[in-house]
């Protein structure tokens, strides 16, 4: 049994002891009893619970080792300590009394506490002033009443501890101060032990007391004042692999001395173990054994200082599976030095919500790339027969990560919603069972921008009975895979630079080719700008020299920029002009000579060019020297040159002289070509007079004029200038008074050659109104095909006259 110490001391003066075994004048020491029958050492006996092992009136046997001189003395040099004021000492009465105290309790093991205070009731009081005047009277004979304080038997005394009067009157001043001091003193004396017997008797055990050598009482602390012991958990409810503490605690109903040495050992309930950290305590203690993992807790020597209620231990504890758990005394498997006082304590350990981790494999892809986001759902509850449902949550992605195309995966149930190019997955209805229990999805994920993404606690959103644990964060053990991250790199790309070809200054600029197989622009820079220069996809020739081009693709978010691709031409000085050129009007074209240029390097050809335009003509090698050209009748006409070089064309030469082509030749019959004039209505084969016609010709000399003739007698139906590929299309009025008959309509002019060019059309022209049919005018519809009938007119008007002169009707050429 824990052991209690001394606490406490009351001062109490010499003379308020003395009166407790006062030895009578013939020394037997006899003890005077108060108004009501009972001597004070009877009274503190009855008021003490038997079996103590000391009391007050022990002091008693003090006073029966006295004679009646050495009293006199005693009490002599008490009253003259009182009318000193009494400072702290309480004579060698006092100090005779304590031994004859400490004689008669024998050698006591059991330490002492002091009793202080004035709380006795007022009868306690009363009884006590009387016990006291009595006991600073002394016996009958020997002090007497207040009234006989100077009789002869007090003057006997006197005598006897001297014969001076003056003394007998200092004594008799001096006892009456004493007295009066004494019966204060003792009062207070008497208050306190009453006090220390009231509180010994309400606890059912007696007091000790003693008196050390300055007259101070030290009271003994109260055995079989048992310690209790006892735990709680400081949470009622926590979740599995949360950490709880449970608190042992010492507490005892007296403050009175120090507990020490008690021991006690604690079996935790199963499968509750110490976890991880440190204990702490309030109560002193010699061990504590409680390793992390262990369900036992060991306490050693433990205890309390004086005046301290209780103490506390406390111990971390964790639970790895949901139940409920309850603290019996039957925990407390070893206990010394105190008593168990446990109520039972309920700890509930509920399931955790379950975690969601995620991890993104392979963490680094190119842009454009392809990975795959898996999401783990998991939890930690160790029970078995634990049931989670209803688990869901969205995964917003990172910005700039988006959900590819491919399989999606889900073992954990319920609903898994991932669409291809949306930032988000959701889950939804998901659940899980028995231990180890955790499930799996998994996505695939792309992103077209280069950069570093991570999916974190931040990611999910929207949770049903789940809690992120994507950045380990877990509480207790790990259950799902750390970080998720994504490092996209930019894709590469590479350009294709086409050389540019060696070029003269007088070809003036040369254009820049290149792509990216990004298909992203590329960007040109001239690296020698004093030769040539740049500007978007052009390179414009300055002076000879080399040429060097730099193109450039600088990338964006998806593609890193192309390593740069140089290339380098030749510029070579300007290609010298033709000299002395000469230009001849001819029909429906102009005839150009010229001088070549001495320097012939790299010379392909020439290029003559007619003034005003558009008509030009050209050769293809270094030594020819001479083109034909189209031209307008009747329009004149200058001619410069350019000569033609690999390198870049020549600057024009200087004009030619004035040159005017002329209208074509009307050969007086049809010209012998089988080449075919037609129509905007196709091939015709009869008109009407006055009718309109679109005739459609091909194959002539670009720019040149070209006449539109009808026949038998030539009729000039008009002129047209051909185009650049030396077709024309003109309309035309058959002539109103044109006989009818078998015609040919033709158009001549001069071939690309130079030389003469014609196309024909036979048409029949009906008589007015005739009827028929063709191609539509005034004159009525053109027949398909026609006949030729002047020779059958003739044979018939000579059989009409019989024989008659045949009348021949003649035509004259008409132009229009």
């Amino acid at each position: 049994m824990a052991m209690l110490a001394t606490c406490g001391a009351l001062a109490v003066p010499q003379a308020g002891f003395a009166a407790v075994a006062q030895p009578t004048a013939d020394g037997t020491g006899s003890v005077h009893s108060d108004s009501t029958g009972r001597d004070d050492r009877t009274d503190r006996t009855n008021r003490a619970k038997p079996g103590s092992q000391t009391e007050l009136g022990s002091h008693a046997k003090a006073g029966k080792k006295s004679n009646a001189g050495d009293q006199t003395k005693a009490d002599s040099k008490a009253t003259s300590q009182a009318k000193a004021g009494g400072q702290g000492r309480a004579g060698d009465q006092a100090k005779a009394d304590s031994r004859a105290g400490k004689g008669a309790a024998g050698d006591q093991d059991s330490t002492l506490t002091a009793v202080s205070g004035r709380h006795g009731s007022d009868k306690a009081q009363g009884s006590d002033k009387t016990q006291s005047q009595d006991k600073t009277r002394g016996s009958s004979k020997a002090q007497g009443s207040d009234k006989t304080r100077g009789s002869d038997k007090t003057q006997s005394q006197d005598k006897a501890r001297g014969p001076s009067k003056a003394h007998d009157s200092d004594k008799t001043q001096s006892q009456d101060k004493a007295q009066d001091s004494d019966k204060t003193q003792g009062s207070d004396k008497a208050q306190g032990s009453d006090q220390a017997q009231g509180v010994a008797g309400a606890l059912g055990v007696a007091p000790q007391a003693s008196i050390d050598q300055a007259g101070v009482v030290q009271q003994a602390c109260m055995e079989g004042m048992a310690v209790e012991v006892s735990a709680a958990w400081s949470d009622a409810t926590i979740e599995d692999h949360e950490v709880t503490a449970l608190v042992v605690t010492l507490s005892r109903p007296d403050v009175c001395g120090a507990v020490s040495g008690v021991d006690l050992e604690i079996e935790l309930p199963a499968p509750l173990y110490r976890a991880q950290g440190s204990h702490t305590a309030t109560c002193s203690t010699t061990a504590i054994s409680a390793p992390a993992g262990s369900s036992e807790l060991s306490v050693t020597g433990a205890g309390m200082a004086d005046e301290v209620e209780s103490c506390t231990i406390s111990f971390p504890v964790r639970a790895d599976k949901s139940g409920t758990y309850e603290l019996t005394s039957a925990h407390f498997t070893g206990v010394n030095g105190a008593m168990v006082n446990q109520t039972p304590q309920t700890l509930t350990v509920t399931t955790a919500p379950a975690m969601v981790g995620a991890g993104i494999s392979p963490s680094t892809i190119v842009a454009l790339g392809v990975s795959r986001l898996s999401v783990r759902l998991a939890r930690t509850d160790e029970n078995a027969s634990a049931v989670s449902s209803g688990l869901g949550f969205r995964v917003n992605l990172p910005e700039g990560v988006t959900i590819g195309a491919g399989d999606r995966i889900n073992n954990c149930g319920g609903t898994l919603t991932a669409a291809t190019e949306t930032g988000f997955l959701t889950l939804a209805g998901a659940s899980l069972t028995g231990f180890p229990a955790h499930c799996e999805l998994s996505v695939p994920v792309t992103s077209a921008i280069a950069g570093h993404y991570e999916v974190d606690n931040t990611s999910v959103v929207d949770t049903s009975g789940v809690v992120a644990r994507i950045q380990c964060a877990e509480r207790g053990r790990a259950e799902v895979s750390c970080g998720a991250t994504l490092d996209v790199e930019a894709k590469g790309q590479t350009v294709d630079f086409t050389q540019p070809a060696n070029s003269s200054v007088s070809k003036h600029t040369v254009p820049l080719v290149a792509t990216a197989s990004s298909g992203l622009p590329v960007t040109f820079t001239s690296s020698t700008p004093l030769v040539c220069t740049v500007s978007g996809a052009t390179a414009t020739l300055v002076d000879a020299g080399t040429c060097t081009i730099a193109a450039d693709q600088a990338g964006d978010p998806t593609y890193s920029a192309a390593t740069q691709v140089t290339r380098s031409f030749t510029v070579s000085g300007a290609t010298p002009p033709p000299t002395s050129v000469v230009a001849t009007g001819g029909p429906s074209s102009i005839s150009v000579t010229w001088q070549a240029p001495g320097d012939l390097s790299g010379v392909t050809g020439y290029t003559a060019i007619a003034n005003p335009g558009p008509a030009t003509c050209s050769t293809t090698s270094a030594t020819a020297t001479t083109c034909v050209m189209g031209g307008t009748a009747g329009v004149t006409y200058t001619v410069t040159v350019v000569t033609n070089n690999q390198s870049g064309d020549s600057v024009a030469s200087g004009p030619s002289n004035a040159a005017t082509p002329t209208a074509p030749a009307i050969p007086s019959t049809p010209p012998d070509t089988n080449l075919t004039l037609t129509t905007d209505q196709g091939l015709i084969t009869t008109a009407e007079p006055g009718q309109n016609i679109v005739v459609i010709g091909t194959g002539f000399m670009p720019h040149s004029t070209a006449t539109i003739v009808i026949y038998s007698t030539p009729i000039e139906l008009g002129t047209v200038v051909t185009d650049g590929q030396g077709n024309f299309s003109k309309p035309v009025r058959v002539p109103p008074d044109l006989a009818a008959g078998g015609h040919v309509l033709v158009a001549t002019g001069i071939g690309p050659n130079g030389q003469p060019h014609s196309l024909k059309m036979a048409i029949t022209v009906q008589a007015q109104g005739g009827g028929g049919s063709g191609g539509g005018g005034g004159g009525g519809d053109l027949a398909v095909t026609g006949a030729p009938i002047a020779a059958l007119l003739q044979l018939g008007m000579a059989a009409v006259f019989g024989g008659g002169t045949l009348l021949l009707t003649g035509r004259k050429r008409r132009r229009t």
